[in-house]
């Protein structure tokens, strides 16, 4: 059963993709949405009676399979068949993280440390599947540290001010500015490359002075980043560079 405005498994029937379903207040209409691990995700403004969701499905069949196949072909992998990771590569750092598993009574915990620049994370986990879940934390608290400072940074180079920033776990979308100048960074940038990052930064930093994408608004961003329109084409297939153990469940 959904929720509110939050998000519900969906139970498809028989030949279905599997989908979860999304209620949203602002959704105007019903539409899907693939993320890029290639998870199905239904959203449903809040008057539409649940039970055209899964007709709604069927009529996007064909659409869903080529794009899911699509999706597949663009990574090369399966999450299924992805091993843990032995190094973690960080381009939007420029930094190698050496992975170290250990089974232990601190499972779901980790430990990272840097000595003379070489870096170190250790994981405690009770099986190779629970091990997923601290390397998450990490990239979460770790984004948390050094995102932030960098949007300052660029917020004070282009003299475009915002209220507060935060980082989370976004399925669909790089970053997000609000109404009231909030903006929203997804941890995965750290896997991005940093002019990528940069860009992004900008991209919402704008944000704050135009809330849309008009020809205004695009003549902004071109201000700070005159190749943007490479930028945003890069970024079509910017999702290669996120490993498959990072999806958010």
């Amino acid at each position: 059963m959904a929720r509110g405005n939050g998000d519900s498994d969906a139970s498809p029937c028989g030949d279905l993709p599997s989908y979860s379903l999304r209620v949203s207040p602002r959704a105007k209409r019903m539409h899907l949405k693939i993320n890029h691990w290639g998870k199905v995700e239904v959203v449903v403004p809040r008057n539409v009676n649940l039970s055209h969701v899964a007709p709604f499905v069927r009529r996007h069949r064909k659409w869903l399979e080529k794009t899911l196949a699509q999706v597949q072909a663009m990574r090369g992998e399966s999450p299924l068949a992805e091993p843990l990771p032995d190094q973690v590569r960080l381009l939007a750092l420029d930094e190698g993280w050496k992975i170290v598993y250990r089974r232990g009574a601190a499972a779901g915990r980790y430990l990272a440390t840097e000595n003379d620049g070489m870096r170190c994370l250790c994981v405690e986990s009770a099986d190779a599947a629970g091990a997923q879940v601290p390397l998450r934390s990490w990239i979460h608290d770790y984004a948390r540290q050094r995102l932030p400072s960098w949007l300052r940074q660029v917020s004070v180079e282009c003299r475009l001010p915002y209220s507060r920033a935060t980082v989370r776990a976004q399925k669909t979308r790089w970053g997000s500015c609000s109404a009231r100048g909030h903006i929203s960074l997804n941890r995965h940038l750290l896997f991005l490359p940093s002019h990528l990052v940069r860009y992004i930064m900008i991209h919402e930093l704008c944000h704050t002075v135009h809330l849309n994408h008009s020809r205004r608004y695009w003549t902004l961003v071109g201000r700070f980043a005159p190749d943007f329109q490479a930028c945003e084409a890069e970024l079509r297939l910017a999702a290669r560079h996120i490993p498959l153990w990072a999806c958010p469940e």
